[in-house]
């Protein structure tokens, strides 16, 4: 739409408005002289030069020309400008003035003066075999998938419901699964939040999701994936997971020991859920000012030193000071942030495994805990050094998925959402 208000005001004020409209019949199929410098300017196309415009009812027909008078033999390379024939191609634009615009671009055939070819005009603007334009194309996609009816689209644009249907959906792979890239992501997403829960897989490297179906049980994961080709399979190199035992052992069963990568957001949280279990429990001694007053300074403790300013690390060492519990926990939070530096996978190895043991030798609960669940799973996290991937991309898509189920108020028929998810998420 601010597309067309900025037509307006340019239109306004080049005086194009009042010949289109004032001195000219609207219902006419005749050229018409109208500003012709006004037009290309608005197209913005300028390889072409405009050469005739026809209002209708229903739409404006602009005739296009390229503005080079020669082209290039592709035989000899010389340039030649006898023209033998032309003919119209018609493709559809973003509308003008409300009314929807098909572009007719003559393309010329032109005869070699040395080697007699006869070579077609080739443009560098418009795809060979397309009947659009690709900022129509992208409009209509932004506009239905913001909410916009199709119906309505297809009226604005000239287009056939189907056509909008098309462009949105099926030219975004809605109907079939894309194929599995080398890494991919794995997480779950609710249908209805504690009842019914659908599995998304995401092509970490390219940024879209790869499929998404009903359930989240190890054996409807381990179906899907028996579904596809071994050849497909085998280019699967690492699977990024959250702590889920259910895809672990699926992915475990598809794939073997050896690609399942833990996340540092997960096991940082896991960390970060220890440190807030001995907060509350340093709280519990503190009256309810200090208790307020710890709790603004829970989101700084994590930053390093230099991120500070003097009154925060000061602050932050009277607490420590206070609490040796408090003070144990952030330290090793802080080591095991740290520990996600490391590039090497021995001393990596290495390091974690002091990690575990400080844990577990230390007397707070939540740190022992910790403790068990990353020897649980030690060699997906230490696998993430040499694999550096994230589930983020996968954590982010389910956010999307939760925006477009509010949207579409459910969505419950399971073919249109995962068309509409697949059409959102990632690029066409």
């Amino acid at each position: 739409m601010r597309w067309l208000e900025a037509q307006s005001r340019f239109l306004t004020s080049t005086g194009f408005l009042a010949k289109f409209w004032i001195n000219t019949p609207i219902q006419t199929e005749e050229p018409l002289l109208m500003d012709f410098h006004g037009i290309e300017a608005l197209l913005g196309l300028p390889e072409f030069r405009v050469i005739n415009q026809v209002i209708r009812p229903d739409r404006l027909d602009l005739h296009l020309a390229r503005r080079d008078p020669s082209i290039v033999c592709p035989r000899c390379q010389t340039r030649c400008s006898h023209v033998k024939e032309s003919r119209p191609r018609c493709l559809r634009d973003l509308p003008i003035l409300a009314l929807p615009v098909l572009l007719w671009v003559h393309m010329r055939r032109c005869e070699c003066s040395e080697c007699h070819h006869r070579p077609w005009e080739t443009s560098e603007t418009f795809r060979a075999h397309t009947k659009w334009t690709e900022r129509l194309y992208h409009q209509v996609r932004a506009e239905f998938l913001g909410g916009c009816p199709g119906k309505k689209l297809a009226r604005r644009y000239g287009l056939s419901a189907r056509t909008v249907f098309r462009w949105t959906f099926e030219r975004s792979r809605g109907g079939r699964p894309r194929k599995l890239g080398r890494a991919i992501g794995i997480d779950e997403y609710a249908r209805r939040k504690g009842h019914r829960y659908n599995t998304l897989i995401v092509d970490v490297d390219k940024g879209q999701p790869i499929v998404t179906f009903k359930g989240r049980r190890a054996d409807e994961v381990v179906a899907w994936f028996r579904s596809r080709p071994q050849e497909v399979l085998a280019g699967v190199e690492v699977v990024v997971l959250d702590m889920s035992k259910t895809y672990f052992g699926a992915i475990q069963e598809v794939f073997g020991d050896q690609v399942q990568v833990i996340d540092r957001f997960h096991v940082v949280q896991q960390a970060v859920g220890a440190l807030d279990a001995v907060l509350s429990a340093v709280k519990q001694h503190l009256d309810q000012a200090e208790a307020k007053e710890l709790k603004k300074l829970r989101k700084r403790w994590l930053k390093s030193s230099d991120q500070l300013n003097v009154d925060e690390i000061i602050a932050r060492y009277d607490w420590q000071r206070r609490f040796p519990a408090l003070r144990e926990t952030l330290a090793w939070v802080q080591d095991l942030r740290k520990w996600f530096d490391r590039k090497y996978d021995k001393p990596a190895r290495e390091a974690l495994l002091k990690l575990i043991e400080r844990a577990n030798q230390s007397a707070q609960e939540p740190l022992q805990r910790i403790a068990g669940t990353l020897t649980r799973w030690f060699e997906p996290i230490v696998r993430s050094i040499r694999n550096r991937y994230t589930n983020g991309m996968t954590e982010g898509f389910n956010n999307k998925i939760k925006l477009i189920q509010r949207m579409a108020y459910g969505l419950r028929n399971e073919h249109n959402r995962r068309k509409r998810i697949l059409a959102w998420c990632g690029a066409p």
